[in-house]
């Protein structure tokens, strides 16, 4: 019989009258891979949360660890019953040194001080040697390592903690494909060592590679727990969305126009070189890569984010050099960013002022803002994109990160841009969101948008992209056409030390 290390009974949430999480019962067996899925507004971050003792359930609800009934009113108590929780947004002190972060929770306060505790660098280095992570120096900087390796460093921290039940938030949303499948390895081993894995992600291939069991949650209650083995990805996504979506990957095809934007061996001295294409309007046009291959910064360069070191950017057939954003903006560039919490909303503010952070100073007369006037901005904005949620005063912040990414693009559309450089357009949200971001791209391109997509998904590319343009460490690899790309000469143009002719198939300059 299966050992049960945790147990969750009749588990509610409510915030300010708004219930979040419906009686939720789950059980959790040791050394089990427990997959976690639902779409963004589900009740998943709330329900990690309360297992890592920053919520307390409401009244009635029971957590048992190994059959005890616990108690969280703060993180120390999860941590103190072996609970440990890696954050997508990952939490290691970046100006302290490996081994010191490995070790924090075992340091000794006392008045004015922190006392390391004996060993501290044997202990990190037999952490991450467990790990099978040799190469990463407990000597060395937290803030130099990588996304990934910094990942690492958490776990390493779980496994001194000597943790029995990990949570995962989003572990790979932000590392490359290859740094992803170390981390699969690594999820492996410690299920071998008995430890038990709550796994969030919303990429069902890697729930299909690693997971034991699968529970999903839908608008806060849960919808079922099953065997990876008894179900399919088409049924895991039926389970989430409450409906059968039988295009995943929508692509509205377009007739293509006349060119919006080209760029002519285009250099940003540290960041990218020579780098040529052209963008129609009406025309998705992909930039994929590996992680490090520059794909931001090429779209940074053309919203005047970084300066040109040599070659040109022609808009409309014309010379243009983007002095800074707001002379792009000026001159019809949106850039919808990678990070949106950190630079594409406030969330601070309510959504409607969001949705008008580019539009207010055009809306603006003698001075004064029409504050109704930009209140019907918002609420039309929010019914042309299914934006989700109770209120439009509400801040940015409290929404789900699917309708977060809606706002993040909305506040372009009223501005109508001539081209919209979109980065990473779905990263950290839900199936169901996914693909209205990508019918809300296909609208656009059909009114004669010209869209730049850099995206880490393959499929997206693929499906959803005309055409590639593939990068590598800075340097053009190629560009490549919607009905001859493959994942394969995708990945190859990538990942080879120098650039190759594929199939006969990839061109050197755009035409």
């Amino acid at each position: 019989m299966a050992e049960h290390v945790l147990e969750l009974e009749k588990i509610g949430k409510t915030f300010a009258g708004v219930t979040v999480l419906r009686n939720i019962n789950l059980t959790l067996e040791k050394g089990e891979v427990h997959a976690l899925l639902g779409e963004n507004g589900a009740g998943k971050s709330t329900l990690i949360k309360i297992l890592s003792g920053y919520y307390m359930p409401d009244r009635g609800g029971t957590i048992r660890v190994n059959g005890t009934p616990v108690v969280f009113s703060n993180p120390k108590d999860a941590m103190d019953a072996s609970i440990h929780t890696i954050y997508q947004e990952l939490t290691l002190c970046p100006l302290m040194s490996v081994a010191e972060n490995i070790v924090l929770d075992k340091q000794h306060s006392f008045p004015g001080f922190i006392q390391k505790t004996r060993g501290f660098h044997d202990m990190s280095v037999k952490a991450l040697e467990k790990l099978g992570q040799n190469d990463i120096n407990p000597n060395a900087i937290v803030k130099d390592l990588s996304i990934a390796q910094r990942q690492v460093v958490e776990i390493a921290k779980a496994i001194t903690a000597n943790a029995q039940i990990v949570l995962m938030d989003e572990p790979t949303s932000s590392i490359s494909q290859s740094d992803a499948d170390k981390l699969m390895n690594i999820i492996r081993g410690l299920r071998d060592d008995g430890v038990t894995i709550i796994y969030i992600s919303h990429r069902l291939h890697e729930i299909d590679g690693i997971a034991d069991r699968i529970t999903i949650l839908r608008d806060g209650n849960l919808v079922g727990t099953v065997n990876k083995t008894d179900v399919t990805e088409r049924d895991l996504i039926s389970m989430m969305v409450g409906r059968e979506l039988t295009n995943m990957y929508p692509k509205t095809e377009v007739p293509i126009g006349e060119p919006a934007l080209r760029v002519e061996d285009l250099a940003s001295e540290g960041a990218f070189r020579g780098v040529s294409f052209e963008v129609r309007k009406g025309e998705i046009f992909g930039i994929g890569g590996l992680v490090g291959a520059k794909r931001t910064e090429v779209l940074e360069t053309i919203f005047g984010l970084r300066p040109i070191t040599t070659g040109r950017i022609l808009l409309k057939g014309k010379a243009f050099t983007p002095k800074n954003p707001l002379n792009a903006i000026r001159n019809g560039i949106s850039f919808v960013t990678e990070d949106r919490k950190k630079s594409g909303l406030v969330l601070c503010l309510p959504v409607f002022e969001n949705i008008n952070l580019v539009n207010a100073r055009k809306k603006a007369r003698f001075g004064w803002l029409d504050w109704r006037q930009l209140m019907r901005i918002a609420e039309n904005q929010k019914k042309a994109l299914n934006i989700r949620l109770n209120r439009i005063e509400q801040t940015a912040g409290t929404l789900s990160g699917g309708n977060q990414q809606k706002v993040a693009l909305a506040k372009w559309l009223e501005f109508a841009p001539d081209v919209l450089l979109f980065d990473e357009p779905t990263r950290g949200i839900d199936i169901g969101a996914k693909t209205e971001i990508y019918s809300i791209m296909g609208a656009l391109a059909a009114k004669g948008t010209a869209i730049i997509m850099v995206s880490s998904e393959l499929p997206e590319l693929l499906s959803v992209a005309d055409r590639i343009m593939v990068l590598r460490e800075g340097e053009m690899q190629g560009i490549v056409g919607r009905e001859e790309a493959t994942q394969e000469m995708i990945m190859s143009l990538a990942a080879l030390e120098h650039t190759e002719t594929i199939s006969g198939q990839q061109e050197r300059t755009q035409v």
